[in-house]
């Protein structure tokens, strides 16, 4: 059975986790149909580190529930290592921590067929808040859920220029069988 969406749910975790679902349609990324945000969702989550890594895991598995036997394409912002960062508070490395838990979870299966990719802030901020608005994924007010949104739409611009990394993103044949 082939799905006819695809998923990407991206989060920006830290002390606050924005996150953010984008729906499209499996031709968009590897046919020749327009690309178009089907559908989306928005969050963020709060709370002790280990209780957003596990609500990040649920959230894929509830959205793969909308497509059988595709896993959303889960991408989490990479912590890029910057020089001069000369930080002592531990609030900073929430991130880093985050991603290694959601990691673990990804690595135990309580991502279901959801694939993980971490990104660079950097090349997901290369989209601009006014693109966010052009493209009506704008959320007033939460830093963390336009961070979550600049990353979904550059995983799926990458995706939709090179055919390998679609397939890294979603590996599953398209009638859905292993």
């Amino acid at each position: 059975m082939t799905t006819k969406e695809l998923q990407v749910l991206a989060y920006d975790p830290g002390g606050t986790t924005g996150w953010v679902l984008l729906v499209v349609s499996r031709l968009a990324i590897f046919g020749d149909e327009e690309p178009a945000i089907l559908e989306w969702d928005y969050g963020e989550l709060n709370g002790p580190e280990p209780q957003q890594s596990i609500q990040i895991a649920r959230l894929a598995r509830e959205f793969q529930g909308l497509a059988y036997k595709t896993g959303p394409a889960v991408v989490g912002e990479q912590w890029d290592i910057d020089a001069t960062f000369n930080s002592t508070d531990q609030e900073s490395y929430s991130p880093v921590r985050i991603n290694a838990q959601v990691q673990l979870l990804h690595y135990e299966g309580r991502l279901n067929d959801a694939t993980l990719h971490f990104q660079s802030r950097s090349l997901a901020f290369r989209r601009t808040d006014d693109y966010l608005r052009r493209q009506g994924l704008y959320v007033e007010g939460s830093t963390h859920i336009r961070a979550a949104a600049k990353h979904a739409i550059t995983i799926l611009r990458r995706a939709r220029e090179k055919r390998a990394f679609a397939h890294e993103l979603w590996p599953y044949p398209p009638n859905g069988k292993p």
